[in-house]
């Protein structure tokens, strides 16, 4: 309570002697700096930027000048941070520098001025955090009072004309010459005055500390023989404790366990929020277009037991275990699409189950964001990041590369970092289905789309992966053939196959036995239909 007594007191002097100092200064200058506009505006400043920033405005030549603006903001500083009442003090400094009409001959000399009294100022940082004595608060209140009292003489002499002519020496006005030599005298005593202080602080601890030592020594004394008698007791419980120890070491043990495994457990959830995060960039930083949609809208129109021929048969097998590349061509509306969707979703388990990585695409003639090989490239990279720590890793370098996302990567970027990720995956099965790749047109441009899709699958079947397994439907058309033939034997034609004519078969038996009207039909009539509809689909 009394160090904040005494500091509340030393703040209040503070206050009262620049509320003196002001009179002084209007006795000198016949000015009035708390009615001076300068003051209001210094006191509402929050820093010593803001308070140089006020004082800069007073002379435009201290504005253009790095000098000036150094010689200002030195010992502005420390003056703001001790003392808000010395706002009275830079108000006089702006009322000088005002008065300093020829400003760019006056400079040099203005700051020579502040660097004989900036020390004082440096110091009163050491008193932020202390609470002066009587004898040292006396002595810094004079100081105020002549640092005042030279702003207030200056002042006076520049607007006589006489400033350029005193400070060539810094001499000429007795006054200013006789309140710097008191500025000095008064500097000097403060610095011996806590020379004196410290020593008297220090012989104060040493006298203290010696003082300590003695008792400390005598209760030592007392204590030591009645430690002995306890030793003794101690030592019968100490097998006791040990036993104790011994259940506090296993206890501490399970809690540490316990412990590491919760920060264990915050750690993967705070990686998979980072991770997903970044996998929302990728996905907006590649925008492909979303194949899942064509894929429910195949399984929408799929009927129930279709294709179960195909994917129960040995060819599927062999491509889901060894061979690297399927091609199932067939005429439009031959169910090219409900066959690729059904070995997607046979796929899907897979991946679900954790035996197999996958990723698929379907290209759409209505669709123009599914007709090129970029799209395809973006959508199959997405697909295998969602699922792959280490390919989402992989995608991650080649977005990094790109500026995070400033930049979009070229098409031959997305398949050379496809080529990484396939390699890494190689080390599982890993299925990429295509379907309808005849609806990747052909146009003028050279390559075309379509001509572009097939050379990267033809370029993919060259890595010659060894659990790599690609899957492309399309229309049996010459040029789709050409390629694709050259890259395996192991081709389907949906129209020569009996169980694609069984599913037709199967397809028109349900639709005419559940539609309503044709219930009303006679069954010879119902049956014909199935009949002549089964026999001349045609595989459609």
């Amino acid at each position: 309570m009394s160090s904040l007594s005494s500091t509340s007191t030393w703040h209040s002097n503070i206050v009262s002697t620049f509320n003196a100092a002001l009179e002084a200064y209007k006795r000198k200058t016949k000015k009035d700096l708390v009615l001076h506009p300068l003051l209001p505006r210094l006191q509402s400043c929050d820093s010593p930027e803001a308070i140089v920033i006020v004082l800069r405005e007073q002379i435009p030549a201290f504005s253009q000048s790095r000098n000036g603006d150094d010689a200002l903001i030195k010992w502005v500083t420390p003056t703001v941070n001790v003392f808000r009442p010395a706002n009275a003090i830079f108000a006089g400094i702006g009322v000088l520098l005002f008065a300093a009409k020829d400003a760019r001959a006056s400079r040099d000399r203005l700051i020579d001025l502040f660097n004989r009294i900036e020390g004082f100022f440096r110091r009163l940082e050491i008193y932020a955090g202390i609470t002066p004595t009587t004898a040292m608060r006396d002595i810094i209140i004079k100081i105020m009072i002549e640092i005042l009292s030279i702003l207030a003489i200056a002042t006076n002499e520049l607007k006589r004309g006489r400033l350029k002519k005193y400070m060539r020496k810094l001499t000429g006005n007795t006054e200013i010459d006789d309140s710097l030599r008191r500025l000095d005298i008064l500097t000097r005593e403060e610095a011996r005055m806590a020379i004196a202080e410290n020593l008297k602080m220090t012989h104060s601890v040493d006298d203290r500390v010696k003082s300590i030592d003695d008792r400390v020594m005598s209760i030592i004394d007392d204590k030591v023989m009645s430690i002995d008698d306890r030793v003794k007791s101690v030592e019968g419980n100490v097998q006791y404790v040990r036993s104790d120890v011994r259940d506090v070491e296993h206890t501490v043990q399970s809690i540490s366990s316990n412990i590491s495994s919760r920060v264990r457990g915050v750690d993967d959830k705070l990686d998979q929020v980072n991770r997903n995060q970044l996998k929302d960039s990728l996905l907006r930083w590649l925008s492909p277009p979303d194949p899942s949609i064509s894929h429910n809208i195949a399984r929408k129109t799929h009927h129930n037991g279709t294709a179960q021929w195909f994917l129960q048969g040995s060819l599927f097998n062999q491509w889901k275990s060894t061979d690297p590349f399927l091609w199932i061509h067939g005429k439009p509306g031959s169910g090219k699409s409900i066959i690729c969707s059904s070995i997607i979703e046979d796929i899907t388990a897979l991946r679900n189950a954790g035996k197999a990585s996958m990723a698929y695409f379907y290209f759409d003639f209505r669709d123009v964001d599914k007709q090129n090989l970029h799209n395809l490239l973006s959508s199959l990279l997405i697909q295998l990041s969602a699922r792959s720590d280490a390919c989402c890793d992989i995608l991650s370098r080649l977005y990094s590369l790109h500026d995070r996302g400033v930049r979009k990567p070229s098409d031959r970027a997305m398949a050379e970092c496809l080529k990484e990720m396939l390699t890494f995956e190689a080390q599982g099965p890993t299925y990429i289905v295509m379907d309808a790749l005849d609806e990747c047109p052909i146009t003028p441009a050279i390559p075309s789309p379509r001509e572009e899709v097939l050379e990267f699958v033809d370029e993919l079947i060259g890595l010659q992966l060894p659990n790599l397994h690609i899957c492309v439907t399309s229309r049996p058309e010459q040029d789709i053939q050409t390629v694709l033939k050259h890259l395996t034997q192991l081709a389907v034609s949906l129209h020569g196959e009996s169980g694609q004519r069984h599913d037709i078969a199967n397809y028109v038996t349900s639709f005419v036995h559940s539609d309503q009207r044709m219930r009303r039909w006679r069954k010879e009539d119902r049956d014909l239909v199935i009949q002549t509809l089964s026999e001349k689909a045609d595989g459609m």
